[in-house]
This record gives C-alpha cells, sequence and structure tokens, in this order.
C-alpha cells in the first residue's frame, strides 16, 4: 500500500480488492494520520483532504465506493448507545472490548471510528471547525443523507421493541401493547423514510417520539412505588437513549441541529464508549437510591417519636439484651468443642443468626442495627426545605432512642449474664469460665493492648452491610409483589387457607428484610473471622452487646474466684464503650454517606446539617438524650 502520508493517491492507487481489505485499511490509516497532526494543524490536513479528493476523479470515486459501503446507519444509531440490552452483558461487552484486541475485519465507519483512541479533546476540536474547514465535505458527503432516514428506522426498531416488553409494560402507564406509543413509532419512521421531506410525516414522529419519552419518563417514576431492578433501569435509560438520538437525527434533517455538533457529539460518544463509569452511574444510583429509600423506610421504625415509645423500646431493647446473654453463652460452648475452624465459624453463624432472628419476630431492638437504618431516614429529611428543624428533630429522635436501646441492651445482657454464671455455679460449684479463659476476654477487650478500635470499626462496616441486605431484600419484594403473590397464590391458599395466605403474605412483608439482614450479619460475624485463618489474617468482630455479655461472664467467674485484676477491668471497659461507639459511628457514617450519594444531596445542605446540630447540642444537650418534644411534633 503506498506512503500514508499522501492519502489521497493512496487510495487511487489501490488494487482491486472484492473483500475490501485494502479500503479498510485506508480508512483507518487515514483517521489516524488525521489524528496524528498536533490540533492546530489537523484543520489544515483536513481541508486538504478533501480537496484532493474532489480533484482526483478516481480517489473521488473509490472514496464515494468507500463511504457508500461503510454504512454510515450504524454510526448514527450506535455511536455512544449501548450494544447490549441488559446491564451485566454490556458489562461484559465492553471489558471484552477494553482487555481483548478486536477483529477488525469489517469496512464501516463506526468500527474505524471506535479502533482510533477518540478522546474529548477529538470532540472539542471537531465543534469548533469552520465553516471552511467543512465545505469541502459537506459536498463529498452530501449524497448520504438518505442515511439518516434508515438510522431512525434502526433505531425506531430497537427502542419499540424495548418500550413494549413484558418487564418495560409493567411500569408502564399503558395497560396495553397496543396503547402504547412505542407500538406507532416504527410506522412513523417507516412513514418518514418514504417521504424525508414532508412536514406533516415528520411532525407526526416527532409527536410520537415525544410521546414515547414521556411514557418512559413515567415509568421512571412509577418504579420509585413500584421497586427498581437495574436491568429494568437499564432498558428504559436504553429505549430514551435511542429515542432522544432520534430527535437529534430529526434536527438535523431539518437543518435545527449543525453538523459539526452532531459529529463533534458523536467523537465525544466514542471517547466515552469504553469507560463503565458512565454506565453504572444511572443504573446503579437508581437502585442504590430506592434500596436505601426501603432502608430509611425501616429505619422509621427504630426511631422513637414520642416517651411512650422511648419506653417501650427501652423494654424490648431490654429483653433483646438477655436474649444477647445466651447468645454469648453459645458462642463459648462453641468455642471449646474444638470443631474444625469452617464448622466452628457455621455454628457461631447460626447462633447469632437463630438470636437475632428471635428478636425480630418479638419486636425487641439490637442497638447495633439501628445506626445506618436511621442514617438513610435521615437523608430522606435533608430534603426537606424547612431551616432544618426536620433534621435537628429526627437527629434528636435518633440519638435518644439509640441511646436508650444501647443501654437497656446492655442492662438486659450484662445482668442475665451474671445470673446465667450463678445459676452455672449454684448447679457445679465452679463459674461458667475457667480463670485462664476469662482473664483472656477481658484482655481481648483492652482499649489499647488489642485490637478491640479495629475490629469494633470493622463490625460496624458488617453492620451496614446487613442493612443493604435489608434495604435491597425489601426493594426485591416491592419488584415482584410477593407478599401480594404469596396472598392471592391458589397453591398456598388451597394448603393453608385464604386466611393464613392472608396472615403469610403480611408477615412476609413485615420481617423478610429483616431478617434477610439478620442473616448477613449473623453470617458476617460467625463466619468471617474463621475463614480469615485460612489467609492468615487474624480477624475477629466487636459487637457491643454481644462484648458486653461476653464481658460480664468473664468478669464473673474473675470475681467468684477473687483474681479480678481491676486495671485491665477498667480498660476493657472503656474498650467495650469504644466498641460501642465505633459500632455506631462507622455504621452510620456508612450509611448516611450512600444515602446522600444515593440521593444526590450537595455539600452544602451536609454543612448546613453539622452547624445547626452542633448548635442544638450547646443550647439543649439533654434534648439529645432523654427530653422529649410534646406528644405529635413532627421529627
Amino acid at each position: 500500500m503506498p506512503d500514508v502520508s499522501e492519502p489521497v493517491q493512496a487510495l487511487a492507487l489501490l488494487p482491486a480488492d472484492e473483500n475490501l481489505q485494502g479500503e479498510r485499511r485506508w480508512l483507518q490509516d487515514s483517521l489516524a494520520w488525521l489524528k496524528s497532526a498536533p490540533p492546530e494543524l489537523r484543520a489544515e490536513r483536513l481541508r486538504r483532504l478533501a480537496d484532493d479528493l474532489r480533484a482526483d476523479p478516481t480517489a473521488n470515486g473509490r472514496f464515494r465506493r468507500l463511504w457508500a459501503q461503510a454504512f454510515a446507519p450504524r454510526l448514527y444509531g450506535e455511536a455512544g448507545i449501548p450494544e447490549a440490552t441488559t446491564l451485566l452483558r454490556e458489562l461484559m461487552v465492553r471489558l471484552k472490548r477494553s482487555l481483548l484486541p478486536q477483529l477488525e475485519d469489517e469496512l464501516d465507519i463506526y468500527s474505524a471510528l471506535q479502533s482510533a483512541s477518540l478522546n474529548r479533546g477529538d470532540a472539542e476540536w471537531v465543534a469548533g471547525l469552520s465553516d471552511q474547514d467543512i465545505a469541502g465535505w459537506r459536498e463529498l458527503l452530501g449524497a448520504s443523507e438518505g442515511d439518516f432516514p434508515v438510522a431512525i428506522r434502526l433505531l425506531a426498531l430497537r427502542a419499540a421493541a424495548l418500550g413494549l416488553s413484558r418487564a418495560v409494560m409493567k411500569v408502564m402507564p399503558h395497560k396495553w401493547e397496543t396503547e402504547s406509543p412505542f407500538f406507532d413509532l416504527v410506522d412513523a419512521a417507516n412513514r418518514l423514510a418514504r417521504a424525508p421531506t414532508g412536514a406533516e410525516v415528520r411532525g407526526h414522529i416527532e409527536e410520537t417520539v415525544l410521546q414515547c419519552r414521556y411514557s418512559a419518563g413515567i415509568a421512571h417514576a412509577r418504579m420509585e412505588e413500584m421497586g427498581v431492578s437495574s436491568d429494568l433501569v437499564f432498558r428504559l435509560d436504553l429505549a430514551i437513549a435511542q429515542l432522544e438520538r432520534i430527535d437529534v437525527l430529526l434536527r438535523v434533517m431539518s437543518g435545527q441541529e449543525d453538523g459539526r455538533r452532531f459529529a463533534s457529539m458523536l467523537v465525544h460518544a466514542f471517547a466515552e464508549e469504553h469507560g463503565i463509569h458512565r454506565l453504572l452511574g444511572s443504573s446503579v444510583n437508581r437502585v442504590a437510591r430506592h434500596v436505601v429509600m426501603h432502608t430509611g423506610k425501616s429505619g422509621e421504625h427504630y426511631i422513637a417519636a414520642s416517651q411512650s415509645e422511648w419506653v417501650h423500646m427501652g423494654y424490648g431493647a431490654a429483653g433483646a439484651g438477655v436474649i444477647t446473654a445466651g447468645t454469648a453463652l453459645a458462642k463459648y460452648v462453641f468455642a471449646g468443642m474444638g470443631m474444625a475452624p469452617l464448622w466452628t465459624g457455621v455454628a457461631h453463624s447460626l447462633n447469632y443468626t437463630v438470636s437475632f432472628v428471635l428478636m425480630q419476630f418479638l419486636g425487641w431492638s439490637l442497638a447495633s442495627k439501628m445506626p445506618s437504618m436511621t442514617a438513610a431516614a435521615l437523608s430522606a429529611a435533608l430534603e426537606k426545605e424547612d431551616g432544618m428543624r426536620s433534621e435537628i428533630s429526627l437527629v434528636a429522635a435518633i440519638t435518644r432512642t439509640q441511646t436508650i436501646v444501647t443501654l437497656d441492651n446492655l442492662a438486659g445482657a450484662i445482668p442475665a449474664a451474671a445470673l446465667v454464671d450463678l445459676y452455672i455455679r449454684s448447679r457445679t460449684g465452679h463459674s461458667f469460665l475457667a480463670q485462664a479463659a476469662a482473664l483472656h476476654g477481658v484482655e481481648s477487650m483492652h482499649l489499647w493492648r488489642s485490637l478491640t478500635i479495629p475490629f469494633a470499626a470493622l463490625t460496624g462496616c458488617f453492620l451496614w452491610l446487613s442493612s443493604l441486605v435489608a434495604g435491597w431484600t425489601a426493594n426485591w419484594m416491592v419488584v415482584n409483589r410477593l407478599p401480594e403473590a404469596i396472598a392471592q397464590n391458589r397453591a398456598v391458599r388451597g394448603a393453608v387457607g385464604e386466611w393464613m395466605a392472608q396472615r403469610l403474605g403480611k408477615g412476609v412483608q413485615h420481617h423478610l428484610s429483616g431478617v434477610a439482614g439478620y442473616f448477613c450479619l449473623g453470617v458476617l460475624l460467625g463466619l468471617v473471622p474463621f475463614v480469615s485463618v485460612f489467609a492468615g489474617i487474624p480477624i475477629e468482630v466487636r459487637h457491643i452487646t454481644l462484648a458486653g455479655a461476653s464481658l460480664a461472664y468473664d468478669v464473673s467467674a474473675l470475681a467468684w474466684n477473687r483474681a479480678m485484676p481491676w486495671a485491665d477491668t477498667g480498660w476493657a471497659v472503656l474498650g467495650l464503650a469504644a466498641t460501642g461507639l465505633l459500632n455506631f459511628g462507622v455504621s452510620f457514617a456508612l450509611g448516611l454517606w450512600l444515602a446522600l450519594r444515593a440521593r444526590n444531596l450537595d455539600a452544602k445542605r451536609r454543612l448546613e446539617l453539622v452547624r445547626a446540630l452542633w448548635s442544638e447540642v450547646r443550647r439543649h444537650p439533654a434534648r439529645f438524650l432523654w427530653r422529649h418534644e410534646p406528644e405529635g411534633a413532627n421529627l
């Protein structure tokens, strides 16, 4: 092939090739030749290439043949628009494209531009071209205006297939497919192809596209009520992107959109096509927002709005503490059985999960579950515009509730553990724990001689992850309408009766997300420390209520044996306090961070909240610990 520094001559001298391999190589090499020039000289090369192509009849004819084979409609209709129809498949396509060499055996302008390593600077350069720079190219490409209706027809077919799919129709505002504007979209595009200059025809497709976009927007809003799945969001966003591209092509055809701006948009789309950040942004953010919303709704149940609710939650928290004393007892029993690490971890996970799920069904509160849940509820309040009154009231209610639940968890766990140890001593003549085991337990909680602080922070991360699982389960339950499905299912009603089916549906609605979150927490607390043994990383967990009950067993054993290390016990109590602060602080901070990101709240609102809270804490500290607003006050 001739030297690419003279692309016009190289094109004219290309040998005849039925497979068009030479033309494909010329197209790619010419793009590389143009892109290799400095930005200030690139426009001159572009003008010279157009002038030389028009001046050489042989090269002109080869170029027009090449452009006809390059199938510009694919470029117009696919650049920057996902190739797959699901999020996971599109991620795989982009990862494959980024990591593996691509076969470049097709003669089309889309493939050539895709392999040209375009960037945002190239898009800005295209947008800044002058009329003189592109005058020659308008003449060369003027005969390809028929490519726009073809691209619009392809886009209409694909958008209609998405908009009329069963999954998307579930959230559309139309009951039947024939009522949807997507049903008429393909016909409107076909009419445009037959009469591309007709004003009535163009007005019809513009109106149809507008109605389709309106329906898709309503579908997005309905998902906020009906639940969100990442694939459904991805499909809707893909259909909207295709509709927006049709709208742009219609404006280019009518002269309302400048060709340079359209070309710049295509180049920018290629520059963004290799990344996954923007791809994940919309779908994942919408799902995260909905998960946070469900987490926040669950969090509202962990906030005492009145004195009576505060007292009621306190009693429930004490009951949860008593259960935790039994959980800590079983933990020591399993640890002393000498099982393999994996089975020890499984036993601990079952122990924790059964205890937590029992609390869920009894309606009792575990303090460590609350922070990330209530953080999501707080982020919802930040969207209000009322001078921070509702936010301050909500934070005060959160801290009051957290304080009473934490203290009552410990008030139930510590005395219960002491009573259990007293009972065992009365029956066996010795404490539940041997002196060496009790000393080790106290030392493991030492504030600064042990790894209590990092372990407590890690446990805070586990608490946050369990709240995400609970929120995701609630969203999944809404998407699939599981409670209604159970209550109305013929097989379920036939097996247990209609009344019991209704009760089962309500039970699933009230408890499934909580059970899922507690199951996740139980697995993380029980299995992670023992699985980490295989990696040689000694990870432990520090959960405030479990640690309080365990420390009570340790102190009881040492007290009865008159071997109390008072200094170490004091440091262990401080370690317990630090465990509580880190469990709550890390979990709340992560929950609030995700909620704020999902709701796209800016830093200004966060700073306003911090200032307002600090001012209120200095003036009325009791409001954040025990003093309640009058009954009926808004949170």
